[in-house]
């Protein structure tokens, strides 16, 4: 996981980490730079094992909360909608989609397109990056998938 934003909105950037049996844990920013960054984790919930990629860290679904994508290994992609709440994080999936395992790499970019809605890159594993707008809608989050070019697949990890 690389970045999973401010969860509980209390100003501070939160951190996710998946154990080796599939335990997902929420350690709560601190927002200091000379004590503690974290709190004590939190355990979010077990069954996170089922899953080959998480991608965190911005809103997708335009209520202002850090959403979470989440790629089961049957290669459908699934949304956890931010509830904001520190000790449940998220609410029940949405299924998004299949085929999603043809990207090697997934990351929430943030708003990428300057419309004021989070963006989603996906690299497939010839090293095409696609870019994927976001609408904002829970229910269909991405428009349309846009070439941004080849090559991509010059880079181990894109973040």
């Amino acid at each position: 996981m690389d970045g999973a934003g401010d969860l509980d909105r209390d100003g501070s950037v939160d951190l996710l980490a998946r154990d080796k049996t599939g335990v997902l844990w929420l350690y709560k920013g601190t927002g200091s730079f000379t004590g503690a960054r974290f709190k004590t984790r939190v355990k979010v919930g077990a069954g996170w094992g089922t899953y080959d990629r998480l991608a965190g860290g911005a809103d997708l679904t335009g209520d202002g909360r850090a959403d979470l994508l989440a790629r089961d290994k049957t290669e459908v992609l699934w949304l956890y909608r931010g509830t904001g709440s520190g000790t449940a994080p998220y609410a029940t999936r949405t299924r998004i989609g299949a085929g999603w395992g043809v990207y090697d790499q997934l990351v929430v970019a943030g708003d990428l397109t300057d419309d004021g809605r989070a963006d989603v890159v996906a690299r497939d594993r010839t090293g095409v990056l696609w870019l994927y707008r976001g609408t904002g809608n829970t229910g269909a989050p991405f428009v349309t998938r846009t070439k941004v070019g080849g090559g991509w697949n010059t880079y181990n990890h894109l973040f």
